[in-house]
């Protein structure tokens, strides 16, 4: 910790022959605060400045991209092994949660080591192929040595980025906070590199397809929320929402939660939000480069969650007068957790903005027959009750209105999911009161579209209608603005001014189907 500052002001050539063999021999120290001290050290070398010829040669010399591989993979193996002594210190006492703190602390630095070596290189390259192209665009007289010199340091840098690329992918996809954070800024800036190939009209390497399936995957489980975290348990079973007094609460529901768990569960949620910022845009970058693979990647994430889960609907009658009775969860449900099928709807979310324009046009296949399939299957799918999951089903189905819009068939399943036990007669208040305003949404939107069933929408709004009329408001209102994105507003609105509002929207659209233009008017 003493010598690291030096590091940036030492000649290179004496960082080389005094500190690097010391540095090697520390960092298979039996001692995890030695090994964390060399790898420390070994960060502040690579990042010392210099000119990219001079890095690549250090890099080189440094002999330790041979060991990458091996680094990533150690990762990958010490993070499983975190996670079980974290599932051990749950129950054990201060010294075992001590040990799993110095071991996520250990495992930071040898992320932070990988990333800042592989990002070192990257922008060394980029600056030796600006004085390439210089050199080739000026038509300058340059001795042939200085060309044949940063010709062969681009291709030596080239084949340090592949290997360091490949590490890095691979533990990224670890799952593991503390090992993939890291590692998003230099996979970002990767992602970013091979965007400005394909716009220059360069072909792109030959590893970078399989280089984004691997970042595909890695964001897919960085994104997850974490499993036996606070909001394993939270699916609102007895909470407070419009659906709490309907018959078809389970007499064997849990205990509802108490304020403590609820806002540990909130907590979690908004950092998972935050977490997913960053990675949500690598899905996004990604898919603009790759959509086919992209879409491909998602489409195998919310199949795999829709297999486990249970088709029909839920003893409901149907907006195309068909019912149905609902038979609880199968065996192939129970013990399904609801992150999986979370992140799957997430990702099929975020997909839209990554999509080419024509994605969503009639005929075009593809992510069209994907919101299809979870639209009409959304009522199956695992852990589908839970907050969280049923929240992700309602934003997508908003998000992708324009398909519905082109494929009038799947209205009813839509409704079906707002109106239903997971839209406004979830128990859980953020679900009811989001739904309200979701379907608010939908509505003005589908005007035209939902005049077939305005009749059936007014009839089943009017359960929930009762309820608020006969309940007290709750003290103060309920935020139903999306959180967490990018310049949204927060509207602070109560379950019963939201419902009111969407059946007033049903209303408008019923008086303007049946001609009644003079009770339009007002409303």
């Amino acid at each position: 910790s003493t010598a690291a500052p030096l590091i940036r002001v030492l000649p290179s050539s004496l960082v080389l022959c005094r500190f690097i063999p010391l540095l090697s021999e520390l960092m298979d120290s039996p001692s995890p605060s030695l090994r964390g001290a060399a790898t420390d050290m070994l960060t502040e070398v690579v990042s010392k400045r210099m000119e990219p010829t001079a890095k690549i040669n250090l890099v080189q010399e440094l002999k330790v991209v041979e060991s990458c591989e091996r680094l990533s993979s150690n990762l990958v193996a010490a993070a499983g092994a975190s996670k079980a002594a974290a599932g051990t210190a749950n129950s054990g006492g201060n010294s075992s949660s001590s040990t799993v703190n110095q071991d996520d602390e250990l495992l930071a630095k040898y992320a932070k080591l990988l990333a800042t070596l592989a990002g070192e290189v990257m922008d060394a390259l980029k600056r030796v192929e600006n004085v390439v192209i210089s050199f080739n665009v000026t038509g300058l007289g340059v001795d042939d040595d200085a060309s044949r010199e940063a010709t062969l340091a681009a291709q030596a840098a080239n084949s340090l980025l592949e290997s360091l690329t490949r590490a890095a992918l691979t533990a990224f996809c670890s799952g593991v906070d503390t090992i993939s954070m890291p590692l998003v800024p230099f996979i970002s800036a990767y992602v970013a590199r091979l965007r400005a190939l394909v716009k220059r009209g360069q072909a792109l390497p030959s590893g970078a397809q399989l280089h984004l399936q691997a970042v595909l995957e890695g964001v897919a489980a960085a994104a997850r929320y974490p499993e036996d975290g606070a909001n394993e348990a939270e699916d609102g079973s007895t909470g407070p929402g419009l659906g709490n007094n309907s018959s078809s609460t389970s007499s064997n529901s849990r205990a509802r939660l108490s304020d403590a768990e609820v806002l540990a569960a909130r907590e979690e949620q908004w950092e998972v939000e935050e977490r997913r910022k960053e990675l949500l845009v690598l899905l996004k970058n990604a898919a603009k480069l790759a959509f086919p693979e992209a879409l491909n990647f998602v489409a195998s994430k919310l199949q795999a969650a829709l297999s486990g889960g249970v088709s029909g609907a839920n003893g409901l009658t149907g907006f195309d007068g068909s019912s149905s009775v609902s038979k609880g969860p199968t065996a192939a449900s129970v013990g399904l957790r609801f992150q999986d099928t979370e992140v799957a709807v997430t990702l099929l979310y975020e997909l839209g903005e990554g999509a080419p324009e024509d994605a969503l046009k009639a005929g075009s296949g593809g992510l069209v027959q994907l919101v299809l399939l979870l639209v009409t299957q959304g009522q199956g799918l695992p852990a589908g009750q839970h907050r969280l999951v049923a929240l992700a089903v309602l934003e997508t189905c908003v998000r992708y209105c324009r398909v519905l819009q082109q494929e009038q068939s799947a209205i009813p399943a839509v409704l079906s999911l707002f109106l239903g036990p997971k839209g406004l007669g979830h128990p859980s208040t953020d679900v009811a009161t989001r739904a309200c305003y979701l379907l608010s949404r939908l509505v003005k939107t589908l005007r035209a579209n939902l005049r077939p069933y305005i009749d059936e929408m007014l009839r089943q709004l009017q359960p929930y209608l009762q309820i608020v009329a006969t309940q007290p408001p709750p003290a103060g209102g309920t935020a139903v603005g999306k959180a967490g994105g990018a310049g949204s507003r927060c509207v602070v609105l109560s379950q019963g001014q939201l419902c009111r509002q969407v059946a007033v929207d049903a209303f408008c659209c019923y008086a303007g189907h049946r001609g009644l233009w003079w009770l339009w008017a007002p409303l």
